[in-house]
């Protein structure tokens, strides 16, 4: 007997949550020596499928994004696995995996020829030729950083992005928008009018205070906090006096500053940390939650930076980094700030007043400051748009489907769970005028991670990626039912071809572990329901000669709505490692 959970839904679901355990007989479970379904520790659902990682440590893999321009800027395409060159620490690597990928909005869906009309009492195998024109295709996760970002940027960034949301939305795409406060946040969707709204409610809202003459940029207050600048001190005394309208040479406002400088720069500091905290929470939430979308996806951040240079946000910008790789999703930024000057701050806008001989700290601090943005965008193979004011052709770049790419996948030997730092190169043999544009390095694990929760992240992985594997001999056919005019039974068959599996032997039998995952997403790709099973096969050689030759069919039934879905099988296998992904479309008609 086999046993399946069919999974919560999300956010907004056509029902209350619900838990429904079937049993599935698949077969008699005496004719295989023993055949068991057992439920997964964790559900997999589309607000809680994503464990908690860094690296698939087990077996050391990291992976690294590569584009490469030509000399007028364009994406080159013809390049294999023997023209690059990669190192770790400066050590040469065995490039283990390669692939190039030229992302594209249509999705491979396999056909079966359309039945003949039948009772609606009967099943009816469904019409599975192509994606409708309204099924999700494109999801972009629009991130402001409105915590980090001035009002004057937040203004003009806003309405690019409207203009952006006008001009250049398609049908099949779904826009979300997302802010590092947490407010005016809208789920992807395919309602501009919901964006227009909520773009036009966004204002910039900074944990820290308004700046006053007591105030240190955040690059000069870490100088002063963990470098012990003195220069910088001695600036900041002579700019809050300068600042208040006393003179340079008034020693008790001098005095003043001096006291008050290494408080003062510990109070920024502080202030910094909570708002760059609340920038990587809210990035990282949202690449989570695009790795349970389906399709062609990709982040835009919209932000006047932050000063992310501490270790420990160092380290949680390689992990939003190496999610990001995982699940195929570009990282594009566009620096809010638009054409940057080397313009002081003049008494308006408050705080100390630096003069030209500080330029140096102030141009640094504000390199420093799109340091972060900048690294999330190259490291995962995305745009990072800076210094112009043509905002609405930055929203336009960032959000376009990238060109091509490649991705170069290597296993590290004798790699230590430190935390350390590693520094990637990537370079081509023959560079002939080409750049290379690649992840700069990774972070080394702190722990090993144990096989189950790698083998649950890969499942993860395949369930929310749109590309079809064949690694595996897997059919799937789908009929339905309608049980009522507004209720249907939709039935996924999947059938499993035991001949090319190869089977652990113990003794007089064999063992293998086959785990099949069945998802039915909707057309703003929302994970409506989900079914697991996994089959622990331990069986005899004559039973294993017979099924081989009859194979296994499982059977999962889900309850629906009319409506379209799409649904997506996963079949992985334990002994090989090997995964097997396909797609179906199905049309319950109202």
């Amino acid at each position: 007997m086999s046993s399946s959970i069919s999974l919560a839904r999300r956010a907004k679901p056509r029902w209350p949550i619900w838990l429904l355990v079937v049993l599935l007989s698949i077969i008699p479970a005496g004719l295989f020596g023993t055949l068991q379904a057992q439920t997964p520790p964790q559900e997999i659902s589309s607000h809680d499928v994503e464990p908690g990682f860094t690296l698939k440590t087990e077996r050391n893999m990291v992976m690294v994004r590569v584009v490469v321009h030509g000399a007028k800027g364009a994406v080159v395409e013809n390049l294999h696995k023997e023209d690059f060159k990669l190192f770790d620490r400066g050590k040469a690597q065995t490039v283990v995996s390669f692939s190039m990928e030229k992302p594209a909005l249509k999705v491979s869906i396999a056909s079966e020829p359309k039945p003949a009309d039948k009772p609606a009492s009967e099943p009816a195998d469904e019409n599975e030729a192509n994606v409708p024109a309204a099924m999700a295709r494109r999801f972009v996760g629009m991130y402001f950083d409105d915590v980090n970002t001035p009002f004057e940027d937040m203004v003009r960034t806003r309405d690019a992005a409207d203009r952006f949301v006008t001009s250049s939305i398609q049908p099949g795409d779904r826009v979300g928008l997302f802010t590092s406060s947490g407010l005016k946040q809208v789920d992807f969707t395919s309602d501009v009018a919901q964006i227009h709204q909520a773009l036009l409610g966004l204002r910039s809202r900074p944990i820290a205070p308004p700046d006053s003459c007591d105030s240190l940029p955040p690059y000069l207050a870490y100088l002063v906090t963990e470098r012990n600048d003195g220069l910088t001190a001695a600036a900041y005394h002579i700019a809050t006096c300068d600042c208040q309208g006393s003179a340079i040479n008034n020693s008790p406002c001098f005095q003043m500053a001096q006291n008050r400088v290494l408080a003062e720069a510990q109070r920024t500091q502080s202030f910094n940390e909570a708002q760059v905290t609340a920038a990587l929470r809210g990035i990282e939430s949202l690449v989570r939650r695009m790795t349970t979308l389906p399709g062609q996806r990709s982040v835009m951040i919209v932000s006047s930076g932050f000063l992310a240079i501490s270790p420990s946000y160092l380290d949680q910008l390689d992990q939003i980094t190496d999610r990001a790789l995982r699940a195929g999703v570009p990282i594009n930024a566009i620096d809010a700030r638009g054409l940057y000057t080397d313009v002081i701050a003049d008494a308006s806008l408050g705080g100390p007043q630096f003069s030209q001989s500080d330029l140096p700290f102030l141009q640094e601090g504000a390199r420093r400051q799109a340091e972060a943005i900048r690294n999330l965008a190259h490291d995962t193979g995305g745009i990072f748009f800076e210094n112009s004011n043509d905002l609405d052709a930055g929203l336009r770049k960032t959000a376009a489907v990238p060109e091509a790419f490649y991705v170069l996948t290597f296993s590290p030997q004798n790699l230590r769970h430190d935390g350390a730092f590693h520094e990637i190169k990537v370079s081509l043999v023959a560079p002939k005028g080409l750049t290379v544009q690649a992840r700069r390095g990774y972070f080394a694990p702190k722990k090993s991670e144990d096989a189950a929760s790698q083998e649950k992240e890969e499942i993860r992985e395949a369930v929310f990626s749109r590309e079809e594997s064949h690694d595996l001999p897997i059919d799937v056919h789908t009929q339905f039912f309608m049980a009522s005019e507004t209720d249907a039974r939709l039935t996924v068959l999947a059938r499993l071809d035991l001949r090319p599996l190869h089977f652990r032997k113990e003794i007089d039998r064999n063992f293998d572990k086959l785990t099949l995952v069945t998802v039915i997403f909707d057309l703003d790709g929302h994970v409506v329901s989900a079914q697991q099973k996994v089959l622990e096969l331990q069986m005899h050689d004559a039973i294993l000669q017979k099924y081989q030759q009859s194979g296994i069919t499982l059977k999962s039934q889900f309850n629906l709505k009319p409506g379209t879905y799409m649904v997506r099988t996963v079949l992985r296998d334990s002994e090989s490692g090997q995964i097997a992904g396909l797609n179906r479309t199905v049309e319950i008609p109202y």
